[in-house]
């Protein structure tokens, strides 16, 4: 990960350019809190979030040029079940259906007469030209709900949402990991990166979370100097916090869980100093090592006891290593920039992996000289945040800001793709396990909020409560 140009002044709903950045040509008025929606939509892929003024608030403390959180405001996401009472502010599928925004936003409030005008405006640049078109519906929309309002700690790591089941989302904000029963639509903190419990434990600087992961009773949080902490949620208490990395630039850029073949439930961190750490998780002492030549984004391993590690980080490469040694077995040439994202399929011979070159690129472990299938396209930016479904039926990916893209995988041709629209940064993009929940977190002052879609064969009954 770099430090290089960027966005400037996530604050207040106002977003500008740092000096290295081209804006475009036709500056957009929009009337509400003078949000620039062209620097929102495009951005630097090498970018970093910073406040203009560190002395507006308590909360805006600086480390290393990152804000310890984009100043949202918390919110809730709730799913629309009948039987419930809908909350201020949320946006339930009759709702929709009647013709409210996903949002609920007002797009004249925006400065725009509709979605569509916005839309063109930015598919004039010509950046967007060569974005094939979406003709399909795999997901559609559920409930979305201001209550739980994302945070990003740093603008190029986005896997900051995550389910655990239908009714079960955490996601970051305002540097804690908030807890969202959809089936109650009842929100709590579960994890306070300011409270005693792990300040106590020597991380009075983790005022920047960049990364959380959850797996069965264990949520886990990586931060800026190299933090990770993991809370377990049956025991009520912290089992694990400290500097993993003691190198002049630690970040933890992801935390992946995988189960290995023995059983055990193995924790693996990404970090900036170019190691992939291997935690036990039982006494989370280290059990094996990797070092790679570069800022490690996002490792993830092969599913099914697979022996292979992909490897994404700060080169155009992307690197299949084995898990234990670290011996390269290959590389994955065709990107032409940084890479942040990498997602398995189930039948962990095949993978995708997401770069800053805006495009997603699959490859066949098998054969891994070539590319695999058409090269994936986002629309304005990196693509920072990828997901099979567990079923292996689909492909999901997400853009900076205002995009998410599903693409059915057929027989590896992609051909067949939905589009979902909103306005914002994308914090992350998840999955419930049985396939049936897709949640999208969304950063933005005035719209920020998770929206819940349902997969299309999935019908709508209180049944789902018991």
């Amino acid at each position: 990960m770099e430090f290089s140009g960027g966005w400037v002044g996530i604050q207040e709903g106002r977003y500008s350019r740092g000096m290295s950045e081209t804006p475009f040509n036709d500056n957009v008025e929009v009337v509400d809190n003078n949000v620039d929606f062209d620097s929102l939509s495009e951005g630097s892929e090498d970018s970093f979030i910073t406040f203009g003024d560190a002395t507006e608030s308590e909360d805006n403390q600086m480390a290393v040029d990152v804000a310890d959180d984009c100043l949202m405001t918390p919110t809730e996401f709730v799913p629309s079940f009948p039987s419930l009472p809908k909350h201020e502010g949320d946006t339930t599928w009759e709702d929709y259906q009647n013709g409210v925004d996903m949002q609920g936003i007002d797009p004249v409030v925006l400065g725009f007469s509709c979605r569509d005008t916005y839309r063109m405006h930015n598919a004039a640049h010509p950046r967007l030209s060569w974005c094939s078109p979406a003709d399909a519906k795999f997901f559609s929309f559920n409930y979305s709900t201001r209550r739980v309002s994302c945070s990003i700690g740093h603008t190029q790591l986005r896997h900051l949402v995550v389910s655990t089941s239908q009714h079960d989302v955490y996601a970051l904000c305002k540097n804690s990991i908030i807890h969202w029963n959809a089936s109650r639509r009842k929100e709590s903190q579960v994890l306070s990166m300011r409270s005693p419990e792990v300040t106590s434990r020597g991380l009075r600087d983790m005022t920047v979370t960049t990364t959380i992961a959850c797996i069965e009773n264990l949520v886990m949080a990586g931060g800026l100097h190299g933090e990770v902490v993991v809370k377990d949620l049956n025991r009520n208490s912290i089992v694990f916090a400290d500097h993993v990395s003691t190198h002049r630039d630690p970040i933890t850029n992801a935390i992946d869980c995988h189960w290995s073949p023995q059983g055990q439930l193995v924790m693996m961190t990404s970090n900036n100093d170019g190691k992939i750490r291997m935690f036990d998780t039982e006494r989370f002492s280290v059990v094996n090592t990797i070092r790679m030549g570069f800022a490690v984004n996002h490792a993830t391993r092969q599913p099914n006891g697979g022996k292979l590690l992909c490897v994404a980080g700060d080169h155009e490469d992307g690197r299949l290593v084995d898990v234990d040694t670290g011996k390269p077995e290959a590389i994955l040439r065709g990107h032409i920039r940084n890479m942040f994202a990498t997602a398995w399929h189930p039948d962990g011979s095949i993978i995708a992996t997401g770069n800053e070159d805006n495009t997603c690129r699959i490859w066949d472990v098998r054969y891994p000289a070539r590319q695999l299938g058409p090269c994936l396209p986002g629309f304005f930016g990196a693509i920072r945040s990828l997901r099979f479904t567990n079923d292996g039926k689909f492909l999901i990916m997400s853009d900076d800001s205002d995009y998410v893209y599903i693409y059915l995988v057929g027989d590896m041709d992609f051909k067949r793709k939905q589009e979902i629209d909103f306005f914002g940064l994308v914090s992350g993009i998840t999955v419930s396990p049985d396939d049936e929940i897709l949640t999208v977190g969304i950063v933005h002052k005035a719209a920020g909020s998770l929206l819940e879609f349902e997969r299309k064969d999935w019908r709508k009954s209180s049944s789902c409560l018991i």
